[in-house]
């Protein structure tokens, strides 16, 4: 057995860029598999297939193209402006003395400078190396996502049949397709809720003049996958560089913001846990950036998405509590439920 763990390590280690192509398809399939089967209702399932993941290829491919000169420029005027408002906090202001000992100015500009190699998970040299290239990585995931949407419901249903009939196989069967719903429910919702912030933190931040307004929408589009405090986080480089020498209009931004954050957590956030999961901040932060640290954005995301299913199908297994514990006396005690 000690011999077999070494063994098993040792190939997952040497094929862990093949793993993490097959855990990016997985994912890409998984949260357009709801889109796929209303189109099939229409459609052939491989017409739907091919005119789901074609339409989402180009829609990402014309975004992405708008949005690449965009993200150079900026991100190179944010390197030279943040630093700046950086140093004129330390310089004067109720926070100076608080921005000089936390060495503000130092640590923004080496923030910056560091930002692009964590986005692309490290140097270029290693980013290529984990890919092998970004044509092979790219061609092969797209490859592997069509493979899942066409034949995954055929694969799952044979992994279920190698478990012998019975009550264990079907809890099995019913508890795989709750987690698939809620883990996949609440990615897609994340996402969306993800890019709408972002969409915001855009538009506040053109109005307000603030450098940088693209690759600091992302950024308050990426913290907001962290639930409850990720949106502020994410939001207090552009109230703070709007506020610098106008005071006024950083309140106004930060009031903006808060509002936003407000509808978010309350409304949005709410009415999306209630249909899947709660995954919470801390869970969210820490495999964001473990995922962030290996590979980039998209191990972020798809680590996130492993702990949402991870906590759907942890929920679904843990004991259900009892609504009532001390049943009135002469009625039957109410029935034990679970969550999803």
């Amino acid at each position: 057995m000690f011999g077999l763990i070494l063994v098993l390590l040792r190939v997952v280690v040497a094929a862990q860029r093949v793993l993490g192509w097959v855990l990016v398809a997985a994912a890409i399939a998984g949260l357009l598999h709801r889109l796929v089967a209303r189109v099939a209702r229409r459609l052939p399932r491989g017409l739907a297939v091919l005119a789901v993941v074609g339409g989402s290829a180009a829609t990402v491919g014309v975004v992405g193209y708008g949005l690449v000169d965009a993200l150079v420029t900026e991100t190179a005027r944010l390197q030279q402006a943040a630093p700046a408002a950086a140093r004129r906090i330390e310089r004067s202001g109720r926070f100076a003395e608080v921005a000089r000992d936390a060495r503000l100015a130092e640590r923004t500009e080496r923030f910056l400078e560091e930002l692009p190699e964590q986005l692309r998970g490290g140097t270029p040299a290693e980013a290529v190396r984990a890919a092998t290239t970004r044509a092979v990585a790219y061609l092969a995931t797209g490859v592997l996502s069509i493979f899942f949407l066409l034949h995954g419901g055929r694969l799952a249903a044979g992994a279920a049949r190698q478990l012998p009939a019975g009550p264990a196989r079907e809890g099995i069967e019913r508890v795989a397709l709750v987690t698939f719903r809620r883990g996949f429910g609440y990615a897609r919702g994340s996402i969306a809720m993800s890019a709408g912030a972002g969409l915001v933190a855009y538009a506040v931040g053109r109005a307000a003049h603030v450098p940088g307004p693209v690759p600091l929408a992302l950024w308050v589009a990426l913290w907001d996958l962290v639930p409850i405090i990720g949106f502020a986080i994410g939001a207090l480089p552009i109230v703070v560089l709007a506020g610098v020498g106008h005071t006024e209009r950083g309140v106004a931004i930060a009031g903006v913001f808060l509002g936003y954050q407000l509808v978010e957590a309350l409304v949005l956030q709410r009415r999306l846990e209630r249909t899947t999961i709660r995954l919470g901040p801390f869970l969210t932060t820490a495999g964001g950036l473990a995922g962030l640290e290996l590979y980039g954005i998209g191990g972020a995301l798809v680590t996130v998405l492993l702990l949402a299913l991870a906590v759907a199908a942890l929920e679904e297994l843990a004991p259900a509590e009892e609504e009532a514990a001390d049943p009135v006396p002469g009625e039957a005690p109410l029935p034990r439920s679970r969550s999803g």
